[in-house]
Protein backbone atom coordinates (compact mmCIF):
# COMPACT_ATOMS: atom_id res chain seq x y z
CA UNK A 1 0.00 0.00 0.00
CA UNK A 2 1.42 3.43 -0.91
CA UNK A 3 2.31 6.09 1.63
CA UNK A 4 -0.31 8.85 1.48
CA UNK A 5 0.19 10.86 4.71
CA UNK A 6 3.32 12.63 5.96
CA UNK A 7 2.81 13.96 9.49
CA UNK A 8 5.43 15.99 11.36
CA UNK A 9 5.69 16.37 15.12
CA UNK A 10 6.34 19.72 16.76
CA UNK A 11 4.95 22.32 19.11
CA UNK A 12 2.77 25.19 17.85
CA UNK A 13 3.79 28.77 18.54
CA UNK A 14 6.59 31.03 17.34
CA UNK A 15 8.57 30.48 20.54
CA UNK A 16 9.08 26.83 19.52
CA UNK A 17 9.80 27.33 15.83
CA UNK A 18 13.59 26.92 15.99
CA UNK A 19 13.77 24.48 18.89
CA UNK A 20 15.23 20.99 18.52
CA UNK A 21 11.81 19.43 19.11
CA UNK A 22 10.47 21.15 15.97
CA UNK A 23 12.98 19.63 13.55
CA UNK A 24 10.20 17.56 11.99
CA UNK A 25 8.21 20.72 11.30
CA UNK A 26 11.27 22.35 9.69
CA UNK A 27 11.47 19.46 7.27
CA UNK A 28 7.79 19.34 6.37
CA UNK A 29 7.62 23.14 6.00
CA UNK A 30 10.54 23.03 3.56
CA UNK A 31 8.89 20.19 1.66
CA UNK A 32 5.62 22.11 1.45
CA UNK A 33 7.40 25.25 0.25
CA UNK A 34 9.28 23.33 -2.43
CA UNK A 35 6.05 21.70 -3.63
CA UNK A 36 4.11 24.98 -3.59
CA UNK A 37 1.66 23.47 -1.11
CA UNK A 38 -0.67 25.76 0.83
CA UNK A 39 -1.37 25.05 4.51
CA UNK A 40 -4.88 25.35 5.92
CA UNK A 41 -5.96 24.90 9.51
CA UNK A 42 -8.51 22.18 10.17
CA UNK A 43 -10.15 22.69 13.56
CA UNK A 44 -11.83 19.28 13.49
CA UNK A 45 -8.47 17.49 13.95
CA UNK A 46 -6.87 20.03 14.97
CA UNK A 47 -4.00 20.30 12.48
CA UNK A 48 -2.54 22.28 9.63
CA UNK A 49 -2.93 20.24 6.44
CA UNK A 50 -1.80 20.57 2.84
CA UNK A 51 -1.66 18.50 -0.31
CA UNK A 52 1.62 18.10 -2.17
CA UNK A 53 3.13 16.20 -5.04
CA UNK A 54 6.41 14.58 -4.03
CA UNK A 55 8.34 12.84 -6.77
CA UNK A 56 5.18 12.44 -8.78
CA UNK A 57 3.25 10.97 -5.85
CA UNK A 58 0.35 12.90 -4.24
CA UNK A 59 0.54 13.05 -0.47
CA UNK A 60 -1.24 14.76 2.44
CA UNK A 61 0.96 16.82 4.79
CA UNK A 62 -0.13 17.13 8.43
CA UNK A 63 1.17 19.24 11.32
CA UNK A 64 -0.74 18.59 14.57
CA UNK A 65 -1.63 21.82 16.35
CA UNK A 66 -1.83 20.07 19.69
CA UNK A 67 1.30 20.13 21.81
CA UNK A 68 3.87 17.40 21.30
CA UNK A 69 2.64 14.97 23.95
CA UNK A 70 -0.84 14.90 22.34
CA UNK A 71 0.33 14.50 18.73
CA UNK A 72 -1.34 11.13 18.24
CA UNK A 73 -4.85 12.55 18.73
CA UNK A 74 -5.04 14.77 15.61
CA UNK A 75 -3.02 12.35 13.47
CA UNK A 76 -5.37 9.52 14.38
CA UNK A 77 -8.38 11.74 13.64
CA UNK A 78 -6.93 12.71 10.27
CA UNK A 79 -6.33 9.07 9.28
CA UNK A 80 -9.92 8.20 10.20
CA UNK A 81 -11.22 11.16 8.21
CA UNK A 82 -9.17 10.16 5.14
CA UNK A 83 -9.96 6.46 5.73
CA UNK A 84 -6.22 5.86 5.50
CA UNK A 85 -4.48 2.82 6.94
CA UNK A 86 -1.65 3.03 9.46
CA UNK A 87 0.64 1.51 6.81
CA UNK A 88 0.14 4.69 4.73
CA UNK A 89 1.57 6.96 7.45
CA UNK A 90 5.05 8.45 7.82
CA UNK A 91 5.78 10.46 10.98
CA UNK A 92 8.67 12.94 10.89
CA UNK A 93 10.23 13.78 14.25
CA UNK A 94 13.40 14.87 16.01
CA UNK A 95 15.75 12.22 17.41
CA UNK A 96 18.58 12.70 19.91
CA UNK A 97 20.20 9.42 18.81
CA UNK A 98 21.58 11.08 15.68
CA UNK A 99 23.70 14.14 15.10
CA UNK A 100 22.23 17.20 13.36
CA UNK A 101 22.17 16.60 9.62
CA UNK A 102 21.51 12.88 9.91
CA UNK A 103 18.23 11.33 8.82
CA UNK A 104 16.97 7.78 9.28
CA UNK A 105 13.85 5.95 8.18
CA UNK A 106 12.57 3.03 10.23
CA UNK A 107 9.40 1.00 10.66
CA UNK A 108 7.86 0.43 14.08
CA UNK A 109 9.73 0.18 17.36
CA UNK A 110 9.47 1.88 20.73
CA UNK A 111 9.04 5.57 21.45
CA UNK A 112 12.65 5.82 22.79
CA UNK A 113 11.50 8.40 25.32
CA UNK A 114 9.95 10.74 22.72
CA UNK A 115 6.60 11.99 24.04
CA UNK A 116 5.20 12.76 20.60
CA UNK A 117 6.03 9.31 19.29
CA UNK A 118 4.61 7.79 22.48
CA UNK A 119 1.33 9.60 21.84
CA UNK A 120 1.26 8.33 18.25
CA UNK A 121 1.86 4.76 19.43
CA UNK A 122 -0.85 5.08 22.10
CA UNK A 123 -3.45 6.28 19.58
CA UNK A 124 -2.33 4.46 16.44
CA UNK A 125 -0.13 1.48 17.27
CA UNK A 126 3.55 0.98 16.43
CA UNK A 127 3.43 -0.02 12.77
CA UNK A 128 4.10 3.32 11.09
CA UNK A 129 7.25 4.57 9.38
CA UNK A 130 9.31 7.14 11.27
CA UNK A 131 11.47 9.76 9.59
CA UNK A 132 13.96 10.61 12.31
CA UNK A 133 15.72 13.98 12.03
CA UNK A 134 18.91 14.10 14.09
CA UNK A 135 19.21 16.90 16.65
CA UNK A 136 22.14 15.52 18.66
CA UNK A 137 22.33 14.20 22.23
CA UNK A 138 22.29 16.23 25.41
CA UNK A 139 25.48 18.28 25.69
CA UNK A 140 25.85 17.60 29.41
CA UNK A 141 24.90 14.30 31.10
CA UNK A 142 23.09 16.09 33.92
CA UNK A 143 20.98 18.26 31.62
CA UNK A 144 17.24 17.68 31.72
CA UNK A 145 16.08 16.09 28.45
CA UNK A 146 13.11 18.46 28.18
CA UNK A 147 15.45 21.46 28.46
CA UNK A 148 17.58 20.01 25.66
CA UNK A 149 14.81 19.28 23.16
CA UNK A 150 12.95 22.52 23.92
CA UNK A 151 16.15 24.53 23.57
CA UNK A 152 16.86 26.54 20.45
CA UNK A 153 19.01 24.81 17.88
CA UNK A 154 22.50 26.35 17.91
CA UNK A 155 23.21 28.22 14.68
CA UNK A 156 25.75 25.65 13.37
CA UNK A 157 23.30 22.77 13.99
CA UNK A 158 20.46 24.70 12.38
CA UNK A 159 22.62 25.45 9.35
CA UNK A 160 23.61 21.79 9.07
CA UNK A 161 20.00 20.61 9.18
CA UNK A 162 18.90 23.20 6.64
CA UNK A 163 21.76 22.25 4.32
CA UNK A 164 20.67 18.60 4.41
CA UNK A 165 16.97 19.21 3.80
CA UNK A 166 17.24 18.57 0.03
CA UNK A 167 18.70 15.14 0.86
CA UNK A 168 15.91 14.51 3.38
CA UNK A 169 13.28 15.42 0.77
CA UNK A 170 14.96 13.16 -1.80
CA UNK A 171 14.82 10.29 0.70
CA UNK A 172 11.11 10.91 1.33
CA UNK A 173 10.47 11.08 -2.41
CA UNK A 174 12.25 7.73 -2.79
CA UNK A 175 10.17 6.32 0.06
CA UNK A 176 6.93 7.30 -1.66
CA UNK A 177 7.94 6.17 -5.14
CA UNK A 178 10.13 3.10 -4.48
CA UNK A 179 9.40 1.96 -0.93
CA UNK A 180 11.13 1.77 2.43
CA UNK A 181 14.17 -0.45 1.64
CA UNK A 182 15.28 1.79 -1.25
CA UNK A 183 14.83 4.92 0.86
CA UNK A 184 16.70 3.38 3.80
CA UNK A 185 19.64 2.57 1.53
CA UNK A 186 19.71 6.20 0.50
CA UNK A 187 19.50 7.63 4.01
CA UNK A 188 22.08 5.22 5.42
CA UNK A 189 24.52 6.19 2.67
CA UNK A 190 23.86 9.94 2.63
CA UNK A 191 23.58 10.36 6.39
CA UNK A 192 26.83 8.63 7.28
CA UNK A 193 28.40 12.02 7.85
CA UNK A 194 26.75 15.40 8.37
Amino acid sequence: MPFTVLAALGNPGREYSLTRHNAGWMLIDALAEQAGAVWSEETRFPASVARADLGGVPVHLVKPLSFMNLSGVPISAFLRYRRAELSELVVLHDDIAFEPGQFRLSLGGSDAGHNGVASCIAHLGEAFVRGRVGIGPKRHPGQDLADHVLGRLPDPDLATIRARIPDFIQALSTLLSRGLPAAQNLTNRKSSSP
